[in-house]
């Protein structure tokens, strides 16, 4: 029993993938664990074509506004730009007050989430 309380309290796993391609997906959705029980870290930020295709890719499916007049395609190329501008906010933030703000893809994501 001791021997397990102490595993639990000083064995910690570090998985690293790569988010390229359709295997980390795959692998989350086998083993839901990883996203629930898990610590994400993004070590790097996303490109701007990257955040672009997700935002198309999201307000594709998940918002509920007629494409009549190119509205849904204008929110989706708003959310990159916002998002990368607030990075460089946070930099300057850190350049004048010395305190971080942490910009992550999560982030975005949140900001995706909370717009729909």
């Amino acid at each position: 029993m001791t021997f397990i309380k102490e595993l639990r309290l000083n064995c910690h796993i570090i998985l690293c993938m790569s988010p390229v391609g359709d295997q980390l997906r795959v692998r989350c959705r086998n083993f839901p664990s990883l996203v629930n029980c898990c610590t994400l870290d993004w070590f790097d930020n996303w490109p701007e074509q990257a955040l672009r295709t997700v935002s198309h890719q999201f307000f594709k499916t998940n918002l509920m506004i007629k494409d009549d007049d190119g509205l849904r395609q204008a929110i989706a190329e708003m959310f990159p730009k916002v998002h990368n501008s607030v990075q460089e906010l946070a930099i300057r933030f850190y350049d004048e007050q010395k305190r971080r703000i942490y910009i992550t893809p999560k982030t975005y994501l949140d900001a995706l989430n909370l717009f729909r």
